[in-house]
């Protein structure tokens, strides 16, 4: 975690556009710890590199597809 006190951990899937990137934002503004997951690798760690700059909060990011491991339990 980052040299300040946290309000607690998100963890925020689709967070490379659209909304899961404007509640990235948002969060890592108010103070929370992220962790980012997205299938979009470039645009993930662009946004993590980002707001970890802007807010000083940890953001981890996590490529990964998230229907494609419950697709792969049918």
């Amino acid at each position: 975690m980052s040299n300040t006190s946290s309000n607690g951990a998100a963890l925020i899937t689709g967070a490379s556009r659209g909304i899961g990137a404007v509640y990235a934002d948002r969060l890592a503004k108010r103070g929370h710890d992220l962790i980012l997951v997205a299938r979009s690798e470039e645009p993930l760690k662009a946004l993590a590199a980002s707001l970890s700059s802007a807010s000083g909060r940890q953001i981890i990011p996590v490529v990964a597809d998230i229907a494609a491991l419950r697709d792969s339990r049918s």
